[in-house]
């Protein structure tokens, strides 16, 4: 089974206020306006950076953005809802940090609350819905700053062996990384040696758009 999140793209002119057709996404309204039956080419798979660990005793630590909560869907499915030997061989902790500008925007909430019951305590889930909640400094909440605020968490699992991966508009990952880099000076750790590191273990995964 495949499923696609898919966000249409439209723009409309800050003066008329009216959508100009001429700058719409190509891909998401194409999608959107797919009827049921209509047949679709698409190719792939490409890659190897979107998959589970082959142990299952390693955690996995999801920062998605908006729609790029779309390769954790399929983790949590695997891990929580279907009935797979990766989900009941699983003895780690799955983390989601998801960030969102508004609740209303939230995708799946209801099926991660059912994956959350059904992990029984393997399943851990933090929102950073960035116009409605504030940082320490009183700014706009992202997932960084989650990250920041559970920064001795994230390092110890790393340092255990956790897999992190990233997945969201390439604009989230500039934010991300300085603040790693600043909680990693506070705890005496060189940021670019700990990445080098992380990929090396093959620890670390981007996959931004």
């Amino acid at each position: 089974t495949v499923s696609l999140s898919v966000r249409r793209a439209e723009y409309y002119n800050p003066v008329t206020n009216l959508k100009d057709e001429t700058k719409k996404g190509v891909c998401s309204n194409f999608l959107c306006d797919a009827e049921a039956g209509d047949q679709v080419q698409v190719a792939g798979p490409v890659g190897k950076t979107m998959r589970l660990p082959h142990d299952c005793n390693t955690d996995v630590i999801m920062v998605a953005t908006g729609t790029g909560i779309a390769p954790f869907r399929g983790f949590l499915h695997r891990l929580f809802m279907e009935k797979t030997v990766a989900g009941h061989m699983f003895d780690a902790t799955a983390w989601l940090i998801l960030g969102v500008p508004v609740t209303s925007g939230l995708l799946y909430p209801e099926e991660i609350n059912v994956m959350e019951r059904n992990a029984q305590g393997k399943l851990k889930v933090d929102y950073a819905i960035s116009r409605e909640m504030k940082n320490a400094a009183g700014g706009k909440y992202y997932v960084q700053d989650v990250i920041c605020e559970n920064a001795d968490e994230v390092f110890r699992r790393l340092d255990d062996g956790a897999h992190m991966f990233f997945c969201g508009l390439k604009g989230m990952m500039p934010g991300i990384l300085e603040a790693l880099e600043q909680v990693a000076k506070d705890r005496g750790i060189v940021w670019e040696d700990k990445l080098k590191e992380l990929k090396a273990n093959g620890q670390w995964h981007v996959e931004v758009y």
